[in-house]
């Protein structure tokens, strides 16, 4: 298999985004937000972003070693991050919304480059 030139430039934008959700959800864990919300529902939420940064960290590993799983979690990561930022932009949170839109369209652009350099288990050597 030839070593995709997109592969290491996927991996760092997804190992981007896996510190951006534990960030986010240190933000959340902290309560620096200065919201009404109950101290349960942002410990629940911090706990939901811990959980997908270690999921997408997970996918930056897969796809620097050349797995299969980091390709197809990452893509579905990248359209599930696409319309949540979609929705901010509409909300009015410009920054947080283009920055996520950015980063999505980024991500899925060299993970889609990297679908046909994946081996399959048919696949000869």
């Amino acid at each position: 298999m030839a070593d995709s030139p997109s592969r290491t430039p996927a991996a760092l934008v997804l190992a981007l985004e896996a510190l951006g959700l534990l960030a986010l959800a240190s933000i959340v864990a902290l309560g620096g937000t200065d919201s009404d919300a109950s101290r349960t529902f942002l410990l629940g939420l911090a706990g939901f972003l811990v959980l997908f940064a270690v999921l997408v960290g997970l996918a930056a590993a897969s796809v620097l070693r050349g797995g299969r799983f980091g390709v197809g979690f990452g893509i579905t990561w990248q359209l599930f991050q696409a319309l949540t930022a979609a929705s901010m932009l509409r909300g009015g949170l410009l920054t947080a919304g283009g920055i996520g839109l950015v980063l999505a369209i980024i991500a899925i652009v060299l993970l889609m480059r990297l679908v046909s350099s994946t081996p399959t288990p048919l696949d000869q050597d």
